[in-house]
Order: C-alpha cells, then structure tokens, then sequence
C-alpha cells in the first residue's frame, strides 16, 4: 500500500500538480518551524511587538522625564541669575573683612561698615552663582531659597528686639566697635 496521495491518485480525487503544490507548501511550513526567532503562532508574534512597544514607550518616557527635569533646573537658574543680577548691592566694598564659610573654606569679602552690620542682623544674605557671590537684600534671597537653598552662602536671621528675660546681661549692651 502507498500513500494516502498515492491512494487519492489511483481513485482519480487529486491530479499529479495538486500533489506537488501540498508537498511543497508543507515543505515551506517546516522551513518556518525551523526557522530560529520565527514563530508561526501569530499570538506570540503580537506579544512579541507589544512588548517591544511597552519597552520602548517605557525608554521614550524616561528621556522625556529627564528632559524635563533638565529644562526646570535651567529654568531655575534663570530665574536665580535674573535675581541675583537685579539685586545686587554693587556699593559694598569697603575696609571691612567680613568672614563666611563656604564649602568647608573661609571666604572673606571686602565690605564697609554699614553693609557689615546689615550682613550680621541679616537684613543682607550671601548667595553663589557660577563663581561668583552676590549680596542680596533679605526680601530677594528669601525668593531665591524658595527656588533652591543651595544659591544661598549666609543669609542670618533677623533679630528680633524683644530681649530673653532670663538673661543675665541683659542690661548689659554690647559696644558698636567690638568686631567678632
């Protein structure tokens, strides 16, 4: 006994020419199954591109973010230097040295008296951009420490005038000329 093809052929149910079109597409279907990365289950295949679109949406938002996150930070400074350039005290120097600390270093700055004891009582504050520092009145380094803290080198507090009440030396008023 032959094959079913063979028996289809002698019953006169298939032509020759059918015969070799069904073997040479079987042929091609093992070609596929063989094939590596092809799969001939279409579920699979759209798994496969939905997951590589995920993928890839997922990388597109995450250098969006980042990009994102960069333009707010240049915007910051923007907005930092647009202040800082404004309001600039530019008539400080003077015979003065004022000390600060930065960066783990002692800085001093040349000032007069005036811009000293506005520094100490806080109504000035010290801020840092790009290399150099700024001195700023109280109301503009209050923005600028809303935008970051890191622009800000010294800004002290004001003092209030109320006086501690347990205060041993209270009475006692500390000179002008004394210089810490």
């Amino acid at each position: 006994m032959g094959s079913l093809q063979d028996q289809l052929l002698k019953a006169g149910l298939t032509t020759e020419h059918n015969m070799k079109v069904a073997k040479s597409e079987k042929r091609k279907q093992n070609k596929k199954k063989k094939k590596k990365g092809a799969t001939s289950n279409p579920t699979d295949l759209q798994k496969h591109i939905e997951q590589t679109k995920a993928e890839q949406a997922k990388k597109a938002a995450e250098v969006n973010a980042q990009k994102q996150a960069e333009l707010k930070e240049k915007e910051q400074v923007a907005r930092v230097k647009q202040i800082l350039e404004h309001h600039n005290q530019d008539e400080i120097s003077g015979d003065v040295t004022f000390n600060f600390t930065f960066e783990s270093r002692i800085k001093e700055l040349e000032v007069n008296e005036i811009t000293h004891k506005q520094l100490v009582k806080g109504l000035l504050a010290i801020c840092y951009l790009e290399g150099k520092f700024y001195v700023l009145p109280d109301e503009p380094a209050r923005k600028i420490a809303e935008v970051d803290e890191k622009y800000i080198v010294l800004h002290a507090e004001p003092e209030k005038d109320q006086k501690d009440e347990d205060d041993p030396y209270a009475d006692f008023e500390i000179p002008d000329d004394i210089m810490w």
